[in-house]
């Protein structure tokens, strides 16, 4: 090498060394929010609580009788609510990245009692401070119930309305959650809704004869109204058909018309003292409830329940 090449050399080998390392790539930050969702019961309402990336969405489902309550919103978003208690068997919180995938979860397990205190969750990593809740609905309504009485076994139902108003008489916002229950002796109802311009409404089918009592609640107001499930009557005394190993209970209501499909109906086998040697539940089918029957030699009566009535046949 020519003593001038080496000098073009060592100086391309010396900018080499010296031009800086260009930075790497690091992490964008924008999208590093620890997604975290926990679920828990305090006093009277239910707390959730969640974060999430830019575009996440939390959801909140809780089980009810009359089907899934759900709350949901976008991540970052205004502070999550607080309902009150739903009567739920459970809750599941979920936060999710857009496009699906389930970033973090929590269940809630809501005993029968509700006592006030904290659930234990199942968060997928560490909780996150809890955004302020806001404050407990004021509210005024009237809770009606329709028609005043019903008759088992026609499938009559009630429909129950809760009608709310804010104080200063706009309807309460769409979507406020309203509770309901209904209570006559050892049966018990329970519902959950959610208000549309100011309402919210049910239809609840008694299976239990009684006066029952139905509370309504939503936030701090409560509403009370009370109906009656009558038993239905029978038109004639039934007519029983043995064939054999079977027999066939035709049934027809005061108002002629038979009973429901799928209404069902105890079947009982007495003996001369009254007690019972044998029985069976069957459905309706066109008027009809059939059951399968075992030899009985004591057996004196046929005894039948249905929506509430009772009738008794004499054994063949």
């Amino acid at each position: 090498m020519t003593g001038r090449a080496a000098r073009w050399w060592l100086a391309g080998l010396l900018l080499t060394a010296c031009r800086p390392v260009p930075d790497r790539p690091g992490p964008d930050r924008s999208v590093l929010a620890a997604p975290a969702v926990t679920l828990e019961a305090s006093g009277e309402t239910l707390r959730v609580r969640a974060a999430g990336p830019a575009g996440a969405r939390w959801r909140v489902v809780c089980d009810t009788f009359a089907g899934p309550l759900v709350w949901d919103g976008p991540l970052p978003g205004p502070p999550l609510p607080a309902p009150p208690l739903p009567a739920a068997g459970r809750c599941e919180a979920t936060v999710t990245a857009p496009g699906g995938p389930v970033l973090a979860r929590a269940r809630l397990d809501l005993p029968a009692a509700r006592p006030p205190a904290a659930a234990s969750a199942v968060p997928l990593i560490a909780a996150i401070p809890a955004a302020d809740s806001p404050a407990p609905l004021a509210a005024t309504g009237v809770l009606s119930v329709t028609p005043a009485t019903v008759r088992l076994g026609l499938r009559e139902p009630w429909t129950v309305r809760a009608t709310l108003r804010r104080p200063d008489g706009t309807p309460v916002p769409d979507g406020t959650p309203v509770e309901l229950s209904a209570a006559a002796g050892a049966e018990r109802l329970s519902a959950a809704r959610v208000t549309v311009n100011g309402e919210a409404s049910w239809q609840l089918t008694p299976e239990v004869a009684g006066t029952y009592r139905l509370l309504a609640r939503a936030g701090s107001w409560r509403g009370e109204a009370r109906a009656q499930a009558r038993p239905a009557l029978l038109g004639r005394r039934p007519q029983a058909l043995w064939t054999g190993r079977e027999v066939q209970v035709a049934l027809r209501w005061s108002t002629g018309a038979f009973p429901d499909d799928g209404t069902p109906v105890t079947l009982e086998a007495l003996n001369r003292s009254g007690r019972v040697v044998w029985t069976a539940q069957a459905t309706t089918a066109q008027g009809v409830a059939r059951a399968r029957v075992p030899t009985l030699p004591g057996a004196v009566t046929l005894r039948l329940r249905v929506a509430g009535t009772e009738e008794r046949l004499p054994w063949p």
